[in-house]
């Protein structure tokens, strides 16, 4: 093996060890990136259920409110800051969600 070949080799060699070494801090770095997007998916997740809940909540409240004149449950909901009114169709058995404020960061 002449010089030349040598340091090619040696030059090769090191760019492979280069690329191997930036692969797996790449592989590191997409598995670390996956978790964390798992995680975003499952709050968004839990946060649909617990919006659906809390717009149960909020009806059932109001109505509560409205069939017993109650100003304790119509003041859960002002402190609350959630602000309901029925639809124009308020015979209907299910009314439209509460409207609530976006949540602040």
């Amino acid at each position: 093996m002449n010089r030349i070949q040598f340091f090619v080799l040696t030059g090769l060699s090191s760019l492979i060890a280069l690329l191997l070494i930036g692969h797996i801090f790449l592989v590191r770095q997409t598995n670390f990136e996956q978790n964390r997007l798992a995680q975003a998916q499952q709050i968004l997740t839990q946060a649909q259920t617990f919006q659906g809940n809390l717009q149960q909540l909020a009806v059932r409240i109001y109505t509560d409110a409205q069939k017993t004149q109650d100003a304790g449950l119509k003041a859960i909901l002002d402190r609350n800051q959630i602000k309901y009114t029925p639809g124009p169709d308020a015979t209907s058995t299910e009314p439209p969600a509460p409207t609530t404020p976006p949540p602040t960061r």
